[in-house]
């Protein structure tokens, strides 16, 4: 496998840190007595780095995209 098809191949994060979040927002809200406001809390985070973080993967992929086209 080459460089190419590596890259094309990449998971997205946003799902993965959706249910990261979740799981651990039940648990600060159980412990809270509260599991309601924990798993909103817990989503909110895990959406905000998941959405973060795929967006920054995006950008660099992008950048050596640039990088590959001006050196061709």
């Amino acid at each position: 496998m080459n460089k190419k098809e590596d890259s094309q191949n990449q998971v997205p994060l946003l799902p993965i840190f959706m249910s990261i979040g979740v799981s651990l927002g039940v648990a600060i809200g159980s412990a809270m007595d509260n599991i309601g406001v924990g798993m909103c809390i817990g989503l909110s985070i895990g959406v905000g780095l998941g959405s973060a973080l795929d967006a920054a993967n995006r950008s660099k992929k992008e950048e050596k995209g640039k990088e590959e086209r001006k050196d061709s």
